[in-house]
C-alpha cells in the first residue's frame, strides 16, 4: 500500500493510539504523529478509573451552584477570573447543558458509547489480548466514597438512576467499607460501589498499546509537530509539520487532544473546547487502599499503583498552561486525606498537571471534518477520554470503511459547532 493510501493520525494519546489499533485490524496502513514524547499527557496522567455510567460535569446540581464552584479557589471546579470571550461562550454553553432536559440527553448519549466502549475493553482483557495490555487492566470495581450526609443521598439517587441505565452499582455504610477494606477511616459513612469500572495505571496502558500497535505494523513518531492539514473538498493529500516536512495519506484522522481546535481553526473549522486543568500527585503509603475511590466531596480520585499511589483531581479553566499551582496540589492532599489513613503525611514521589479537552455540552466531538475530504476529528472527551477509547476508535472504523453504524453519532458531530 503506497503512503498516498495510509491514515494519518495526528496524536498519539488513548485516541489516536486505539484507532490506529482499529484501523490496522481492518488493514490500513497508519501512520501516528505525536507532539509529544508519549509521556505527560492527559492520556496518561489521569487517575487510571475506565468508568462506564459516568455522570457529565454539565448536570442541574451544577448550574444551581455554578456561581459558587467556579469563582471559589478551593472548589473542585474552579475558573481563575479572567476575561475571555471563548471562555464566555463555553461558560453559557455549560449552563444550557446543565438544564435537565439537555443533561437527560447527554446521559442517553454517554451512556451507549459508555456500554459500547465496555464490550471493547472486556476484548483487550481477553486471554488471547497481548500480555502488556491484559496485564494492565484490573476489572476490580471503584469506590466513590462519602463523609456526609448530603453525599449518601446523593449517592442513593445516582445509585437509582445507574440501575435504570443498566450500570452496576451498591450502596455500603461505612463499616462495610472498612470491613472489605480497612484503609478507610471512621469519618467515611458509606460508598457507591461501582463494580463494573476498570482500574489501571495510564502511563502502563498507554506504553503496552503503543507497543502493540507498532508490533502490528503502525509507525508511530513522536516529535513531530502538525502545521496542517493537505486536504480539500475532493481529495486528502496528507499533512504538514512545522518543520515543512511532508507525510502523504489518504485520510487524516485529527486527534490531538486540547489541540484540536487550534489546527482545525486554520482550516476554518471549529472545535471549540476549554482545557480543563487537572492535577495528580504521586505519594508513599505504607498502607495503601486496596480499592481505587474517588472521595466525593473533594472529588479527588486515589488509585495505588506499583509506583506510588496516585492522587487525582481538580478541574481548572486557566487556559493552556502547565503551572502548577500549589493551592490546587494541596486540595488533593486534603480531600484524600479526609478519606483514607495515611495519606496526610505521605512523602510526595511526583507532582504533574495536564489538561482535558472539554466541550460546553459534554459530549466528545467523532465526525467527519466538514469541507475536507476524508478528515475526521475524535476530540473532546473531557474527563472520559480513557474510558471512551475504544468505542471512539469502533465509530470512526465504521465511518471511514462506510460501514453500518454501532449507534447515531448526529450528537456527536463537528457540525454542532459548524
Amino acid at each position: 500500500m503506497s503512503d498516498s493510501e495510509r491514515v494519518i493520525i495526528i496524536g498519539g494519546g488513548i485516541i489516536g493510539l486505539l484507532t490506529a489499533r482499529e484501523l490496522r485490524r481492518r488493514g490500513r496502513s497508519v501512520l501516528v504523529l505525536d507532539a509529544g514524547s508519549g509521556e505527560g499527557t492527559a492520556s496518561s496522567g489521569n487517575a487510571g478509573i475506565i468508568a462506564p455510567g459516568h455522570f457529565p460535569i454539565a448536570n442541574p446540581r451544577q448550574r444551581s451552584r455554578a456561581l459558587k464552584l467556579l469563582f471559589d479557589p478551593d472548589s473542585p471546579l474552579y475558573i481563575p477570573p479572567r476575561f475571555d470571550v471563548s471562555m464566555l461562550r463555553w461558560l453559557l454553553g455549560f449552563r444550557r447543558a446543565c438544564a435537565p432536559r439537555n443533561y437527560r440527553n447527554t446521559v442517553e448519549v454517554l451512556n451507549h458509547l459508555s456500554r459500547i466502549s465496555a464490550e471493547g475493553w472486556q476484548e483487550l482483557m481477553q486471554v488471547d489480548s497481548p500480555p502488556g495490555l491484559a496485564a494492565s487492566l484490573r476489572p476490580e470495581g471503584s469506590l466513590e466514597v462519602f463523609c456526609e450526609e448530603s453525599s449518601r443521598d446523593d449517592a442513593r439517587r445516582d445509585a437509582t438512576l445507574l440501575h435504570e441505565d443498566g450500570f452496576e452499582a451498591e450502596l455500603i455504610d461505612g463499616d462495610e467499607l472498612r470491613r472489605r477494606d480497612d484503609a478507610f477511616r471512621d469519618d467515611v459513612i458509606g460508598a457507591l460501589v461501582h463494580p463494573g469500572h476498570i482500574i489501571t495505571e495510564p502511563d502502563r496502558l498507554l506504553s503496552a498499546l503503543r507497543t502493540h500497535v507498532i508490533e502490528a505494523g503502525v509507525t508511530v513518531r513522536s516529535n513531530t509537530t502538525v502545521q496542517g492539514i493537505l486536504a480539500d473538498r475532493t481529495t486528502c493529500h496528507g499533512v504538514v509539520t512545522e518543520d515543512d516536512e511532508v507525510f502523504e495519506g489518504g485520510s487524516v484522522v485529527l486527534s490531538a487532544g486540547i489541540w484540536s481546535d487550534g489546527l482545525a481553526r486554520r482550516h476554518r473549522i471549529r472545535v471549540p473546547m476549554q482545557p480543563a486543568k487537572g492535577y495528580h500527585l504521586m505519594v508513599h503509603s505504607d498502607h495503601p487502599p486496596r480499592l481505587a475511590c474517588v472521595c466525593r466531596e473533594s472529588m479527588v480520585a486515589v488509585n495505588a499503583m506499583k509506583d506510588g499511589v496516585r492522587l487525582a483531581g481538580t478541574l481548572e479553566l486557566s487556559g493552556i498552561n502547565h503551572r502548577l499551582v500549589r493551592r490546587r496540589l494541596d486540595l488533593l492532599i486534603q480531600g484524600a486525606s479526609r478519606c483514607i489513613e495515611g495519606l496526610d503525611e505521605a512523602p510526595i514521589l511526583q507532582r504533574w498537571t495536564g489538561m482535558r479537552p472539554c466541550t460546553a455540552d459534554g459530549l466528545p466531538v467523532i465526525g467527519a471534518m466538514p469541507g475536507m475530504a476524508d478528515t475526521w476529528v475524535a476530540t473532546g472527551h473531557g474527563m472520559m477520554g480513557i474510558t471512551l477509547g475504544p468505542v471512539t476508535a469502533l465509530l470512526l472504523g465504521q465511518m471511514m470503511h462506510g460501514e453500518p453504524m454501532a449507534m447515531d453519532t448526529v450528537p456527536m458531530s463537528t457540525d454542532r459547532f459548524n
